[in-house]
């Protein structure tokens, strides 16, 4: 009992920020959770599986929404908000307060916790419906699919776990995905994934490293963000550094990019498909985000080898901005991403030696890693002409 009131005293110590700080959260989540594991037997894991259906039901059912903020909830409020049945309130706030989303004080009575209050966003609704109605049939049918090609990594887009969970063949996960009525929810999903991640503007030195020596003129080129979809990254830029030198211009597919009246001014919009040769030469840097991720290692050799053809030796820098696994003690975020990549068809994401090698042999050089300092970020990666 006495190791019971210690890990109570250690909760009731935590700052009040704890949640928000990602530093701290994450070297504690990686110690409770060693110590949960210690703990739990195999019956535990199954009841896991369960958690997040049960949270998606409250969701769906309005639960969350519906409880009161800084106060306790009875069943017979949520009854009558939710339209729903009573008795299916109740099994539903019991397996809620069993795995710790809400606090029972009552028989009939419940509260919200941080987590729970988390529930109550759009955009965190929105992940849930993403992840476990669109992305989970595709991750039960990796194991099978990963049998079936004889425990090889996957290398191809249009035939992949979820080629086959949704019986599209040679279709990509984006064709599946635009097939559903699920391409709400991901595109709010997306537009908050990195909410917690640190700015790479916070810790690139970008005024040293494209500001100083930037060429100008109505032709020099600033910024090239590559398959940069609503262009986000490049009003960050604009915003941050209004005094930067050269034309700022976003390169996607044209139903990807922004609509007409959706476009930022002072900012080009470019239709670009990154299989074909860059058309923009000589800029001072070319961004990509999350786009090395979606694809196999030869096809990124290839997309990188494309881009260093339109740098210029000694001026234009190449940023890759993802993460880097490491080797030892990744943590969980990283490694559940990689695992998504595998079942969308041959995406991964990538060690420091996988990003040198597409880099290498594409005839660039690293010339310095950024790294964020914490182990949810995305790094900075800087090559130029070798």
């Amino acid at each position: 009992m006495d190791h019971v009131v210690r890990l109570k005293e250690l909760k009731a110590s935590l700052p009040p920020d704890t949640p928000e700080n990602v530093g701290v959260r994450e070297e504690l989540l990686v110690e409770a959770r060693d110590l949960l594991l210690s703990l739990e037997q195999p019956d535990n894991v199954v009841e896991r599986v369960l958690e997040t259906v049960t949270i998606s039901l409250a969701i769906k059912m309005g639960i969350f929404r519906t409880m009161k903020e800084d106060s306790s909830s009875s069943i017979g409020k949520l009854v009558e908000q939710t339209k729903s049945d009573r008795f299916l309130v109740e099994r539903v706030m019991r397996t809620l307060a069993s795995f710790g989303a809400v606090k029972q004080e009552s028989a009939t009575d419940f509260r919200l916790k941080t987590v729970s209050k988390t529930f109550r966003l759009s955009y965190n609704e929105a992940a849930i419906e993403h992840c476990l109605e669109f992305m989970t049939p595709g991750w039960l049918a990796l194991p099978g699919y990963i049998k079936e090609i004889n425990y090889q990594t996957p290398t191809k887009e249009k035939d992949s776990a979820f080629t086959r969970a949704y019986n599209m063949p040679g279709a990509t996960v984006w064709e599946i995905l635009s097939s559903t009525s699920h391409l709400p929810a991901f595109n709010m999903f997306v537009a908050s994934f990195n909410r917690s991640h640190k700015d790479w503007l916070e810790f690139y030195p970008v005024e040293k490293r494209l500001g100083e020596g930037a060429e100008s003129g109505s032709d020099a080129v600033m910024m090239v963000d590559v398959g940069g979809g609503l262009g986000h990254q490049t009003v960050n830029l604009k915003k941050r550094f209004p005094k930067l030198r050269g034309r700022l211009v976003v390169q996607d597919l044209p139903n990807v990019l922004p609509a007409s009246k959706d476009r930022v001014p002072g900012i080009e919009y470019m239709d670009h498909d990154f299989t074909t040769e860059q058309p923009i030469k000589g800029a001072r840097l070319y961004y990509l985000r999350y786009v090395m991720h979606d694809w196999p290692q030869d096809f990124v050799i290839e997309l990188t080898k494309r881009i260093a053809a339109a740098m210029k030796p000694g001026y234009s820098r190449l940023v890759v901005h993802e993460w880097i696994v490491p080797e030892m003690g990744a943590s969980k975020f990283m490694t559940a991403q990689d695992m998504n990549m595998m079942a969308m068809g041959g995406g991964m994401e990538r060690t420091e030696a996988l990003h040198r090698d597409y880099i290498d042999k594409a005839g660039l050089r690293v010339v310095k890693i950024y790294s964020p300092g914490d182990k949810i970020s995305e790094s900075v990666i800087e090559a130029e002409v070798a």
